[in-house]
């Protein structure tokens, strides 16, 4: 390691630190409630008699056949302390290398600790541009530090949340329930140069809530432990542990579920799909979030693969605990295998159709257009299209006031559009693309919410020049995407043509006054957000996440702002204010699809079809040409 200068108390110190030191160093730069913590948790310890009865029970009421309950009975195991339990055993493992397929050996936790589902962010990003043209390469990003107008929250700030409301009810709400992790707050620390997750943030992960059959959604609650910090309770029971398995379905969409159908739909077809959404906790309930972010649940009754009992590794295959996404991607900044392709060709070739009337026919379209474009033909009713921070309404079931999603829609259209998509994506999650057919008549990025700022500037002219050339980098297909926009506080003196830095909302006050502004200026005073104005995450992270904001002149967004802090804690009217995002994004859809409903030829080749074939590029010959059923 290389040597490091550090200047204390105007002394110079010149010394080559380790890496346990670099770790806890970098953890005294954090604020004392955004460091790892020492955590215990209660080992529940069981007897032989109570064992053999909870075998019993998993015999009778599971498939599986739970080859753990045999190994912890040998080991004389009565009792799960944490991933010291599992390491006994899986110190090391056996994964299959996703781009080779040849087995290596790997340690567990380095391979746990350096993934997505850990560190909730990568580096590695060759899909995704700034609206500078350059790629966001080399930097790292992901729900860590990504704001989004979705939560309306930082995963650096709103972790683990108590929420009481006027009834006294007590509430639980922060991003680290869906994170494996079970910190004070999301791992920050992993974010700098040099630094080793510490053996106290090993030892908190939770590793049953992705590999137990059982695990009891009703104990992943905030609590508030003796120093007054919160975090996120796990299942360690026994029983629990004994029920170990490979990654299903089931188990996935623990935190998934949220993702894909939302926090209200449970399918009666088969509820244990929905685990988190029928046990949100005793004491403290899970907040039940209105509108799912993509509106494709996947569960029996939405979707093939489901029904089929399809598990999520299946598709997403993984090397240890790296599971890829797929090369396709407009919001999932984070990618532990980002080279390893996800496509329906893998199953299904690239001519699918061979047993269905016109096979020959839709099979020529696979070429130009996605298996989603016709097999996702509509939305969950939940599904949001349009959310607004700033007036939020009363919702009766929690008590609550909650943002007001003025628009859910779920047909092609309008919930649904469609685009060219060469699976690259801007920073605000608009999907890069152009019309193969050679006309420069396609653009993927039309702002529909121009904000005044920039009602002067020339979308066209640098459209043309900074994106159509990345566009053009690879073939596009047509794809279904979900709208959204979002109405979020904005700080203006950090913004662009294309949006600004968006201000997370205190998710207690914001819930239990219903008043957006107090939210956001409450928030902004905590430590992590005074840091993210400060000179260390400017130098390290914020000045290069603004630029991509840039148009490439650097004109508007030369580099990160750190004096308007003040103005934003204190709401100055014109500095902060809410606003959509300039372009509405289009969100990447791969779930729910539907073999039964999916779209038939005169769904698009027809006056009434489902696509817009002037806003896809084409001139009015071809669109005249291409609304005509070629079958008829």
């Amino acid at each position: 390691m290389k040597k490091t200068i550090y200047f204390i108390t105007g002394v110079l110190i010149l010394i080559q630190p380790s890496f346990g030191q670099m770790s806890w160093l970098i953890n005294k730069m954090m604020p004392k409630d955004s460091r790892p913590g020492k955590i215990h948790y209660t080992v529940e310890t069981v007897t032989s008699e109570e064992y053999e009865t909870i075998t019993k029970m998993l015999q009778t009421n599971y498939s599986e056949s739970f080859n753990h309950i045999k190994r912890f009975k040998e080991a004389g195991i009565l009792g799960y302390e944490g991933p010291k339990t599992c390491l006994s055993c899986h110190k090391k493992i056996t994964v299959t290398d996703a781009t080779t397929g040849k087995e290596k050996s790997a340690d567990l936790m380095k391979n746990l600790t350096t993934s997505t589902h850990y560190r909730f962010f990568t580096k590695p990003h060759s899909n995704i541009y700034g609206f500078n043209g350059k790629l966001a390469d080399n930097f790292p990003m992901g729900k860590i530090d990504r704001p989004c107008p979705k939560p309306g929250s930082f995963a650096m700030t709103a972790w683990a949340e108590i929420v009481v409301t006027e009834q006294g009810d007590t509430l639980s709400e922060g991003c680290g329930q869906c994170h494996i992790g079970g910190q004070y707050q999301v791992p920050l620390g992993e974010m700098m140069p040099f630094y080793r997750t510490l053996k106290k943030e090993k030892d908190a992960i939770d590793c049953l809530i992705c590999h137990a059959a059982t695990y009891d959604m009703n104990k992943k609650q905030v609590i508030v432990d003796d120093n007054g910090f919160g975090r996120w309770d796990q299942d360690r029971s026994m029983k629990a542990a004994m029920s170990v398995v490979r990654p299903t379905a089931q188990t996935c969409l623990r935190c998934h579920q949220h993702n894909f159908g939302g926090d209200i739909y449970v399918d009666e077809a088969d509820p244990s799909f929905m685990q988190s959404i029928q046990n949100l906790g005793h004491e403290r309930p899970r907040i039940q979030h209105p509108g799912s972010k993509r509106g494709t649940p996947y569960s029996p009754s939405w979707d093939v693969h489901a029904a089929a009992g399809m598990s999520c590794i299946e598709c997403h295959i993984t090397e240890g605990h790296y599971i890829a996404k797929g090369t396709h991607t407009t919001t999932m900044m984070t990618n532990d295998l980002p080279d390893v392709e996800i496509t329906c060709e893998k199953c299904h070739t690239a001519k699918p159709h061979e047993e269905a009337e016109y096979a020959d026919e839709l099979n020529d379209h696979t070429d130009a257009i996605a298996c989603v474009t016709c097999h996702i033909p509509s939305l969950h009713p939940d599904n949001a299209t349009m959310r607004d921070f700033s007036k939020p309404v009363f919702e009766e079931h929690h008590g609550i006031y909650v943002y007001d999603d003025i628009l859910k829609e779920t047909e092609p259209g309008k919930g649904i559009k469609y685009a060219w998509w060469n699976g690259d994506a801007s920073f605000l999650g608009n999907p890069i693309g152009d019309n193969p057919n050679g006309e420069n008549l396609y653009r993927f990025y039309n702002p529909t919410h121009i904000w005044p700022e920039f009602k002067d500037f020339d979308y066209d002219g640098w459209y043309e020049n900074v994106m159509r050339p990345i566009a053009k980098k690879k073939p596009s297909k047509l794809y279904a995407m979900k709208l959204f926009n979002g109405k979020q506080h904005i700080d203006l003196q950090n913004m662009g043509p294309f949006g600004g830095m968006f201000v997370p909302y205190n998710l207690p006050t914001y819930y239990t006054s219903g008043n957006p502004d107090l939210a956001a200026s409450i928030e902004m005073k905590k430590n992590m957000m005074k840091m993210m104005y400060g000179w260390l995450f400017d130098i390290y992270l914020m000045n290069k996440f603004i630029t991509f904001m840039d148009d490439g002149s650097g004109d508007y967004l030369s580099g990160w702002d750190t004096k308007p802090y003040k103005d934003v804690v204190n709401m100055v009217k014109g500095k902060v204010e809410p606003r959509w995002i300039p372009q509405d994004a289009l969100l990447e859809i791969s779930h729910a699809i539907r073999r039964d409903g999916a779209y038939s030829c005169e769904s698009c080749h027809s006056q009434n079809g489902i696509l817009d074939w002037k806003n896809l590029g084409y001139t009015e010959d071809e669109v005249e040409s291409l609304q005509e059923n070629p079958l008829d």
